[in-house]
């Protein structure tokens, strides 16, 4: 037999060795990361401690970045506790900046009256 082959297979077989040398050969099982639906579950159960309530007909929400864009969820759902002051946004979200928003609104104008003053 080959000198290499066998200094190969037997490099494979040392790697798939868990115990002694007269112990049996077994696959190392990998474990899978958790997948976000129970995190998602984990999420629900918070949520539900706090005693949030779903508020239908909100059409779209905007968060606005400290850079200058604004998070833009449409069609959310929202829940909410008023109590905890906690929100809850459900939905995909999207980086926008604030003129795709609002077509024909310039920071310029606004940023040169607030040095006028």
């Amino acid at each position: 037999m080959d000198p290499a082959k066998l200094a190969k297979m037997q490099a494979q077989a040392a790697a798939n060795r868990i115990g002694g040398k007269g112990t049996m050969r077994r696959k190392i099982v990998r474990k899978t990361k958790p997948s976000t639906a129970q995190d998602d579950k984990k999420l629900q159960g918070a949520l539900k401690k706090l005693n949030v309530q779903p508020i239908p007909g909100v059409e779209e929400v905007n968060m606005f970045r400290e850079d200058g864009n604004v998070l833009h969820f449409s069609a959310p759902k929202v829940h909410a506790a008023v109590t905890a002051n906690t929100f809850a946004v459900y939905g995909a979200g999207h980086v926008k900046e604030l003129t795709e928003l609002v077509p024909g609104y310039s920071a310029e104008p606004a940023a040169a009256t607030s040095q006028r003053g």
